[in-house]
């Protein structure tokens, strides 16, 4: 069953638009060629409720082909997900699956999005019918 894997984010105010034009491209990049497996859909832009958005400012959706194709899975005395992203060395020492721990994906989060960000993501993932 497919999964939509949404994350929120709010990035700092001087965060310049090229940045964030970059970060769009490097997102779509991701889909293209088949470069990420599972991959089915790909979307990421700025808000335009912002009176809603409680302060986040920008959406990554992503439609995977299946839980197996996002899910982390840690042991229980582990870090956050967001934690290990952003520590790629780390990720070794993790069972992670394609999306999440591939280079790509953990390059647009530690060179791209951490150092923009006002404070940390809101992410939710959820299983839905075509």
């Amino acid at each position: 069953m497919p999964v939509k894997h949404i994350v929120l984010m709010k990035f700092k105010a001087d965060t310049p638009a090229a940045a964030l034009d970059g970060i769009k491209a490097k997102f779509t990049a991701l889909k293209a060629g088949g470069k990420v497996p599972g991959i089915l859909a790909i979307s990421f832009g700025a808000t335009f409720k912002t009176d809603r958005a409680q302060g986040f400012t920008h959406a990554l959706v992503v439609d995977l082909e299946s839980k197996e194709a996002l899910e982390v899975q840690f042991s229980p005395s582990s870090a956050s997900r967001w934690h290990l992203a952003s520590r790629p060395r780390e990720l070794t020492n993790h069972r992670v699956q394609v999306y999440a721990a591939h280079p790509d994906h953990v390059e647009i989060v530690t060179n791209d999005l951490k150092p923009n960000f006002e404070g940390p993501p809101c992410a939710m993932d959820y299983e839905f019918d075509l």
